[in-house]
């Protein structure tokens, strides 16, 4: 014998439901798409990617140097950086920004080629540079002062354009 099951449509329960289904709907649309494994792999070789240009000025505003970079702005494009790349045109480089302003640590695992490292406080300015990094090595490259992003070029090209520490930084989109 079946049951008679009384169920009243309640018109605030309904109204709540559909409301929570909304909120659920705009979270998961609105969550920035993270790259997967194969995707993070190719991120740093699709010269797509690197499609900002950064500018690196004397403190009278003229122009050092003009990069075109890829942005590593989460925390996997980040951790995997500039890896298992075998060589980077010389005008292409990659920031890494950071969330908040504090003492930055990089190393070089599985990264194949040497790298100029520019440290880059919340002013924009360039606080430290470690040139030509030693591929593949785990020692620890160390922002030393507070920054909120770190440029990453070829090795020696600082050295070559006389890039320094106390010039700034200007992002342009390409």
């Amino acid at each position: 014998m079946m049951k008679n099951l009384n169920m009243k449509f309640n018109l605030g329960r309904f109204i709540f439901f559909v409301f929570i289904g909304l909120i659920a709907g705009i979270i998961v649309f609105n969550t920035p798409k993270s790259l997967d494994a194969e995707e993070l792999k190719q991120f740093n070789r699709d010269p797509k990617n690197y499609n900002v240009k950064l500018q690196i000025l004397n403190p009278n505003n003229s122009t050092v140097a003009e990069f075109m970079v890829a942005v590593a702005d989460d925390d996997n494009k980040r951790m995997y950086g500039l890896m298992f790349l075998e060589q980077m045109p010389q005008d292409f480089g990659m920031i890494f920004h950071f969330n908040k302003n504090s003492e930055v640590n990089m190393w070089m695992k599985n990264t194949m080629i040497t790298l100029d490292m520019l440290f880059i406080n919340d002013q924009g300015e360039i606080v430290t540079i470690k040139e030509n990094t030693k591929p593949y090595s785990l020692d620890i490259i160390s922002s030393e002062k507070p920054v909120t992003q770190v440029l990453e070029i070829n090795g020696g090209i600082c050295k070559k354009l006389s890039i320094k520490v106390g010039q700034k930084i200007r992002i342009l989109k390409a």
